[in-house]
């Protein structure tokens, strides 16, 4: 059984993340958290009536979700609502925390991720300050089952067996291919530490149908998605300690019209 925990604002951007979220995940046995956290009431708010009337509206909304994802989930998958009420982050950490979360997913409406709107602009938090996967969930994606998985490295580091393994489960259990793929400047070019960093991935997924790749001379947007449009990439994995692929490809991407993969394709960010 997978905790999956997806905060909901009740926007399209939302329940597309809801919907993507029981496409993707339409085999596996899991509990899907969908929750609506409200903001505390301003000292104006608490003792008058905005707040009731504002929670008993939000509350047949979460249950009208509810209704609709059920209707679309599998037998192997419950949809359970959560309500709380707090610090949007604090209360989400301690979520992940009580509920043994496995996995967040967000909806995405922005070509930049980190200037949505969604849950009141804290994507990027979520990111950075609650260590779990992420899956971002742009809001045009058609959700299909990923078959062409793309995990962008550039070989620094040495990854930890756990996120290691969740990258093998994802793609062994939808019989994925896995393409590891190095944006780099200068052909062939590796040093030592990263020609070990990358045998340590060769023997990792060694029981994955996976291969290596790496595309040079262009930027990281060209780069990528050069590398999507040639495999046809439904997933792309980005380890959270790579920052400087993830402050690049998500936080400021490319305004050129050509590089559309920030509003097609799904994001999982690893952390370690």
């Amino acid at each position: 059984m997978k905790n999956i925990l997806i905060p909901v604002d009740f926007s399209e951007v939302s329940w597309n993340a809801v919907y993507c979220a029981i496409c993707h995940f339409k085999d596996d046995t899991i509990q899907f958290y969908i929750a609506h956290i409200e903001s505390p009431p301003t000292t104006s708010e608490e003792n008058g009536s905005l707040v009731i009337h504002k929670n008993i509206a939000n509350h047949k909304k979460l249950q009208q979700w509810v209704t609709k994802a059920t209707k679309l989930a599998t037998p192997k998958q419950q949809i359970i609502p959560l309500e709380k009420t707090g610090h949007f982050i604090h209360t989400l950490r301690d979520i992940v925390k009580n509920y043994t979360i496995n996995l967040i997913v967000i909806g995405t409406q922005q070509s930049n991720v980190f200037e949505d709107t969604l849950v009141g602009s804290y994507t990027r938090e979520i990111i950075t300050r609650i260590k779990q996967p992420v899956l971002i969930v742009p809001q045009e994606v058609p959700c299909p089952t990923p078959k062409q998985i793309a995990l962008i490295t550039d070989f620094n580091f040495k990854h930890n067996r756990k996120a290691l393994q969740l990258i093998s489960e994802i793609t062994s259990v939808r019989n994925a291919h896995l393409s590891i793929l190095n944006l780099i400047k200068q052909e062939g070019f590796i040093n030592e530490n990263q020609a070990e960093n990358k045998k340590s991935l060769q023997e990792n997924f060694a029981n994955l149908d996976h291969s290596f790749h790496f595309v040079v001379n262009q930027t990281m947007d060209e780069a990528l998605q050069f590398f999507i449009n040639v495999q046809n990439v439904d997933l792309i994995i980005l380890f959270a300690k790579n920052m400087n692929f993830s402050e690049h490809l998500l936080y400021s991407p490319s305004t050129d019209a050509t590089i559309s993969y920030h509003k097609h394709i799904p994001f999982l960010i690893v952390h370690e």
